[in-house]
């Protein structure tokens, strides 16, 4: 196994990779609240660290991948309440919804994903213990954890309670010890779901979900925790506190966190109607492009979708599709020094920190040098074979059977440049006559700064 260098937020630094037991790594990421369809900003999670998963088992780890689903919480009912149905519905409806998503986006399923509402004994056990050790209490609305009695609280996102003022994601309530106490366990209202528990009836809160699903699978520290750089603080604070109060031994050796997707410049946000979700981004575009816009920053970096984002992830896709249709396949890599040396810069970029970008970037190096050096079918050859091993992991080529697909393509190419010719010599009739032509074949032309592209929509 190689050495794999990780940046870990508890730690606050990149150290090295080194799991509970060798050969073998317990990974939880927080999964989805199904009360929506899922934005490209809740799929860089998604991607992004089942991505970690197939590289961990690339490299000869055993790997359990845990996910779970946020089936019962205040989102889902309000859902439910707006359209007049069950909750139950809305969770079904998209937890479905995600799991198709997920698929034609290529992240393979997860090993384990518990739902709440299957968990929730396991979560009552695990506040009892909470309970026999000092850190509940209960007030009319449910039953709370005692942040200040856990002294390491703030040790993952830095921040320290002092320093800290209640903000709009800590429920103010005047029975509460501290504004920063948390609900472990939420006494039900009428027509809200509703379990039996040592407190009353309720339902359990957001926080203790996690922890409860995490540790009943797993049975022991997790290797690795991960989720999107917004869960930091409070939710991943909360699981650490409450987990590490009941259990005494840490929740999670190393704690991963991906940076926000903005669109054009603002925050990504259901609440805020300012999102664009997969599944409408999937009609107009193959999943590899989106997996390249992903992949075309470290994680741990800031991404900003937008029409130039893109155009720029497009046309990857269309350079590593036309790279797959002007060379001959080989089935085996030969014994190659130079894919050998790029094989070795790729290893090094992902092996510190998952660098995608940086190994994307080896990739189109390859290509390029094929590109040049076109009579050498031997290495040409050897590259493919070489692209589609790392694409096991990445995803991000064109399919078997679109990249043979050469003379379709080719006819596009051709059929571009004598309209672009046309519209050179401000012949528009013909220009536009070839448009509406493709436009009945389900071929819709867009005309960019970096010149004419196509897609199919049916």
């Amino acid at each position: 196994m190689e050495k794999i260098a990780v940046y870990n937020t508890l730690a606050g630094r990149t150290e090295p990779f080194t799991p509970v037991k060798e050969g073998e790594v317990f990974m939880y990421c927080c999964g989805p609240t199904v009360y929506n369809y899922i934005h490209i900003g809740n799929a860089r999670a998604f991607v992004f660290f089942d991505f970690v998963r197939r590289y961990l088992q690339r490299n000869g780890y055993h790997v359990r991948f845990i996910q779970n689903i946020t089936d019962v919480e205040d989102k889902i009912i309000k859902k439910a309440a707006d359209e007049g149905v069950f909750w139950e519905d809305i969770a079904r409806r998209f937890t479905s919804a995600f799991q198709e998503d997920m698929a034609a986006l290529g992240v393979s399923p997860a090993d384990f994903s518990p739902k709440a509402t299957e968990s929730v004994p396991a979560m009552i056990a695990l506040i009892g213990t909470l309970e026999e050790k000092g850190y509940v209490y209960k007030t009319s609305d449910g039953v709370y954890f005692r942040v200040r009695r856990f002294k390491d609280y703030g040790k993952l996102s830095k921040k320290s309670l002092d320093d800290l003022k209640a903000g709009s994601r800590i429920s103010v309530n005047e029975e509460k010890e501290d504004p920063f106490d948390f609900a472990l366990w939420k006494f039900s209202k009428p027509d809200e779901p509703s379990w039996e528990s040592p407190w009353g009836k309720g339902r359990p809160g957001w926080h203790i979900e996690c922890s409860a699903m995490s540790r009943s699978i797993s049975g022991r520290t997790l290797d690795i925790h991960a989720g999107g750089e917004d869960l930091v603080f409070p939710h991943h604070e909360n699981e650490i506190a409450q987990s590490e109060a009941a259990l005494e031994e840490p929740l999670a050796r190393v704690w991963m966190h991906n940076a926000y997707v903005n669109l054009n410049g603002a925050k990504m946000s259901k609440s805020l109607g300012n999102d664009i979700t997969v599944r409408a981004l999937l009609k107009d575009h193959p999943p590899q492009v989106l997996r390249l816009f992903l992949f075309s920053a470290h994680y741990r970096k800031l991404l900003d979708f937008n029409a130039e984002a893109l155009e720029e992830s497009h046309a990857k896709y269309e350079r590593f599709s036309n790279y797959f249709h002007s060379f001959k396949d080989e089935k085996e890599i030969p014994d190659s020094p130079l894919v050998q040396a790029w094989d070795l810069r790729v290893r090094r970029f992902l092996n510190d920190d998952f660098n995608t970008s940086g190994a994307i970037g080896v990739f189109f190096e390859a290509v390029s040098a094929c590109y040049k050096d076109k009579e050498n079918a031997p290495l040409c050859g050897a590259v493919k074979a070489w692209l589609r091993s790392w694409d096991e992991i990445f995803f991000i080529l064109p399919n078997e059977d679109t990249a043979t697909s050469g003379s379709f393509e080719a006819l596009m190419e051709i059929l571009l440049e004598l309209r672009q010719k046309a519209r050179s010599r401000k012949d528009y009739e013909t220009a536009d006559l070839i448009r509406d032509r493709l436009q009945d074949l389900g071929i819709i032309l867009e005309d960019t700064p970096k010149g004419a592209r196509y897609k199919k929509c049916r």
